[in-house]
């Protein structure tokens, strides 16, 4: 395993055990979690997708909270298999379950989902296929939130790297910019494996969400430039 594979790999890792930590810090106290409940206050809820689930973070406030179905995937089946342990040993009478899945191509029925969450996860897709299977899945007058990485948010991280004289950061970075530039312009996304990552910007995301119906309501209150968060609704 080469140097950046490790550092990846510890990344990951210490994603998870924080992720966890943080989870056990929401079920002990559900309003952390205010603004996602407030979200879908008065909308009906009864069966919700997480797209890059983790440990299924997202699914205690947007479902098991309110009492719905939860379905959580990830291409990690390491990720799958600690949230099925932690909602068994934390959460017995939760109502999720877990699968290994892409975005890009979702084992699930169409209009199969009333909330549809997409953290931070569009970045490592192919954006295109990605939000067509998540407004395939999505009911009509359903809920899509989604996070996205912003072109200020590479830019940080090259320069963060510049700064601090770390290479794999700059190089990281600088793969990301030129692949989100080349999909600005063009309108397609560069898929070679070492450009197979992109940011996104709000008018480039506007117009792939109106091919599928889907439109852009409001941003949330934990929205920040580097990362925004956006409420989208299908049209019924």
């Amino acid at each position: 395993m080469g140097l950046s594979s490790r550092r990846d790999s510890e990344e990951y890792d210490s994603y998870l055990n924080v992720t966890r930590e943080n989870l056990l810090r929401d079920i002990a106290d559900p309003t952390r979690n205010k603004i996602l409940l407030d979200t879908l206050a008065g909308f009906e809820v009864a069966r919700v997708l997480d797209i890059g689930c983790g440990i299924g973070q997202a699914l205690f406030p947007l479902a098991v909270s309110r009492g719905a179905f939860g379905v959580g995937v990830d291409v990690s089946d390491k990720a799958c298999r600690l949230g099925d342990e932690f909602y068994a040993a934390h959460v017995p009478g939760a109502r999720v379950a877990f699968a290994r899945a892409r975005a890009e191509r979702l084992p699930f029925a169409s209009a199969s989902f009333d909330v549809v969450n997409f953290s931070l996860a569009l970045p490592y897709t192919n954006n295109a296929q990605a939000i067509s299977e998540v407004a395939r899945v999505l009911r009509p007058g359903g809920l899509f939130l989604l996070g996205i990485h912003h072109t200020r948010y590479y830019l940080r991280e090259f320069w963060q790297g510049l700064t601090s004289g770390d290479l794999l950061p700059m190089i990281h970075a600088g793969r990301v910019l030129a692949a989100g530039t080349i999909y600005h312009i063009t309108g397609r996304q560069p898929l070679h494996r070492r450009l197979n990552e992109t940011f996104q910007t709000k008018w480039l995301l506007s117009k792939e969400l109106s091919k599928y119906g889907l439109t852009i309501e409001r941003e949330q209150p934990y929205s920040t430039r580097r990362a925004p968060s956006f409420v989208i609704f299908k049209k019924s």
